[in-house]
């Protein structure tokens, strides 16, 4: 997105909106945005930048007022926080890009790890409950925003594809164009179909007091329901126990959501998310220059396409 000073200048910049401590600043890593902590009045806060290329200011402004109607809801979204204007999106210019700056409240609790030697049914069960309550919420959810977010396939990445994934990579390129050409005939209703959070994994979320703080709606879109159980779910799914694990994800699903999901829905989900996942690093590495450990990412991820979505027998 930019040079390390240019991008360190802004988030400097920026943090002084929030009335951030510029000493307590530390660059956390990006994806599609960039993500430093820094201390406010003793507080610890994230800013995240955002390219105008990759999302509108109206966007933007839709996600943060998706993840304010979810804590009115009850769930526990991490919460943007105003600038001293009174703002949850302020806008830095720089010679070459327009950014928007946002700034969130910290997640609270502990991140979870995945041991096989322990009991890990509550956990799933939780996180199955969650994602059952957000999109309950969803379902009869109005934007009180002046612009909306997205639809999944109007996803910047996808849109831009052909500007990173080479050609030459037949089988992706291949699975790609036949699983979104069924998706964009798929059956959808506002009991499958909705705004959701898009990117529920292990990382965008902490564990305390029997609950999850959840953070990072930048993927959130309109989308199926079942694909947000897919992403919470793929990477487990080749354990002797993944479909154990799907199964108590479900359980506690149900406990918002009347529960119609078939497996071969969740496992066309898993493909999809196969692939949208190599994608996401296609862009963000490119394949010249490589390191081993990246090209070898890259090969297991082409043969787990090839071979499309399995479960541990």
């Amino acid at each position: 997105m930019l040079d390390s000073i240019h991008r360190n200048e802004l988030a400097n910049a920026a943090i002084k909106l929030w009335r951030g401590d510029n000493e307590s600043l530390q660059y956390l890593g990006d994806s599609a945005n960039c993500v430093y902590s820094f201390i406010e009045s003793g507080e610890t806060r994230y800013l995240r930048l955002i390219s105008s290329y990759n999302r509108t200011k109206g966007q933007i402004e839709a996600e943060l007022d998706f993840i304010t109607y979810l804590n009115r809801g009850g769930i526990n979204a991490v919460l943007p926080v105003s600038s001293v204007m009174g703002r949850l999106v302020e806008e830095m210019s720089s010679a070459s890009s327009l950014l928007f700056a946002c700034v969130f409240e910290e997640a609270k609790g502990e991140r979870f790890r995945y041991d096989s030697a322990k009991p890990n049914k509550e956990h799933f069960r939780l996180r199955g409950r969650t994602l059952g309550k957000i999109h309950a919420l969803s379902k009869v959810y109005i934007s009180s925003a002046s612009y909306h977010r997205f639809v999944w396939d109007e996803d910047k990445l996808l849109i831009d594809a052909n500007d990173f994934l080479p050609k030459s990579e037949k089988i992706v390129w291949r699975e790609y164009d036949v699983l979104k050409e069924q998706l964009q005939d798929y059956p959808k209703s506002n009991q499958t179909y909705g705004l959701i959070h898009g990117d529920f994994g292990e990382t965008n979320y902490r564990y305390q007091d029997a609950q999850l703080n959840i953070f990072d709606f930048d993927d959130c879109c309109y989308h199926w329901f079942a694909y947000d159980l897919a992403v919470t779910i793929y990477p487990h799914g080749w354990r002797k126990e993944g479909l154990q694990l799907l199964d108590w994800l479900l359980e506690g699903y149900s406990e918002y959501v009347p529960l119609n999901v078939p497996l071969a829905e969740i496992t066309m989900f898993c493909q999809w998310r196969l692939i949208y996942m190599f994608l996401v690093y296609a862009r963000k590495w490119g394949f010249e220059n490589l390191s081993q450990q990246q090209a070898n990412w890259f090969a297991q991820k082409r043969e787990n396409i090839a071979r499309r979505y399995k479960w541990c027998a």
